[in-house]
């Protein structure tokens, strides 16, 4: 079995991100992402992010190159970057969560303000429970 490569980032943008907007990045990132064998999930919360993406070394290794040249992205930091036997998150090229969503509050204890570097830690480290709780909600 091939190892995978699971990368987790956080980021900001300097602008206001509408519904639209992440739509319209959704749209780009999961065409892309298919074509690549790339799968992961993106949460969202006012103007931050925190992205996982799954696949083969080399793909994971071009998007990220992108994702550094990519002007929407201010403060892109590495959080995670590790090989894995396995996908968290194999059925979706791109899922997304908006962390303004009520139904995240179901999971005990999690806290969700995506400017803390405390709560990236604790999500990373939470996140084969936190993907159990997203892969049965699809999308926005």
């Amino acid at each position: 079995m091939m190892k995978l490569r699971r990368l987790v980032y956080t980021s900001q943008t300097e602008v206001f991100f509408s519904k639209h907007d992440l739509l319209n990045l959704l749209y780009q990132s999961r065409a892309c992402n298919s074509i690549a064998g790339i799968t992961g999930v993106l949460i969202h919360r006012s103007n931050f992010f925190l992205q996982v993406i799954e696949g083969e070394q080399e793909a994971i290794g071009d998007l990220l190159g992108k994702l550094i040249k990519d002007t929407r992205h201010i403060k892109l930091k590495i959080v995670l970057d590790i090989n894995t036997d396995s996908r968290l998150f194999s059925n979706w090229s791109m899922g997304c969560v908006d962390f303004n969503k009520v139904e995240l509050s179901l999971i005990p204890e999690l806290r969700i303000d995506l400017s803390d570097p405390e709560v990236i830690q604790e999500l990373i480290t939470r996140l084969p429970e936190v993907s159990s709780y997203l892969l049965p909600k699809i999308d926005l």
